[in-house]
């Protein structure tokens, strides 16, 4: 079936009521500020005339493609948010399909690689992204849930973290503790969010990716693994292998207790 399409603007009215609409469904500040880039980005693409063709959204596609600079999975959020943007707009022919991304193995932090990540932030006195990623890879959270990580929830030892509909018990070990509330201290944090930049708007993850791989060189660690997700799945697997440890230790101890209580109460002599 042939698409059928009309001249259509990309005006900061019809982004405002779409993000508006967006809002009503409880969309995080931080998701709708995502979206409002994403548009606008979108918009220096069709700049000067400001007017969407058939093909725009595909050429912008190819143009994201082309360059290199973003990955694949960014590329096809991009895509996502102009979609919903259309569909808001009831103008569905003017939608592309997203890519459909490969899927490759996740590089792997090591353990002395983050630490060695944390040497070169304090190095380079960059004390925000020094505890940012120890932060991370000590609690288990995600960027998007940074937002909810307030003075007050580190200053009753953490709890109950919510974020949107999602909620979730979080154990804060004291020495983070006390280093996160010397830290806000330090920074002159008296509430709400720890991790804020300037006029206390939330950090966002492009921020972040693109302030860690500053360290790269000087961690000698390699910068497909200096990204947050790293950081969280370092703290997963560290989780897995002790929580291994934990299971092996409890077969044996339990093994030893049976063993002590044979020595009184045995049947009979057993040999293995």
């Amino acid at each position: 079936m042939e698409r059928r399409f009309r001249n259509m603007d990309l005006t900061q009215e019809t982004i405002q009521a779409f993000l508006s609409e967006k809002a009503k469904k409880k969309l995080t500040a931080e998701t709708l500020a995502d979206y409002r880039r994403i548009l606008l980005e979108l918009e220096k693409f069709v700049l000067p005339t400001g007017k969407l063709q058939p093909d725009t959204l595909q050429q912008w596609k190819c143009a994201m493609q082309q360059e290199g600079l973003l990955a694949e999975r960014t590329i096809s959020h991009r895509i996502s948010v102009v979609n919903q943007y259309f569909a808001f707009l009831n103008e569905r022919n003017w939608q592309v399909s997203v890519l459909r991304a490969e899927k490759r193995p996740e590089p792997f932090l090591e353990r002395a690689e983050y630490v060695r990540l944390l040497q070169a932030a304090k190095k380079q006195g960059k004390e925000q992204l020094y505890f940012l990623m120890k932060t991370i890879c000590v609690l288990g959270i995600t960027t998007k849930e940074l937002p909810t990580l307030t003075i007050e929830w580190v200053a009753q030892g953490g709890g109950l973290l919510v974020h949107g509909k999602s909620q979730r018990m979080i154990y804060l070990p004291q020495t983070l503790q006390k280093e996160l509330m010397g830290y806000c201290r330090r920074q002159k944090i008296e509430t709400g969010s720890i991790f804020v930049i300037r006029r206390k708007t939330q950090l966002h993850r492009a921020n972040i990716n693109a302030a860690m791989k500053q360290l790269c060189a000087q961690a000698n660690v390699s910068e497909k693994k200096i990204n947050p997700r790293c950081l969280w799945k370092l703290q997963k697997d560290t989780m897995e292998q002790l929580q291994e440890k934990i299971n092996r230790l409890l077969l044996q101890s339990y093994e030893s207790l049976l063993e002590q209580e044979n020595t009184y109460a045995a049947w009979e002599d057993v040999e293995l």
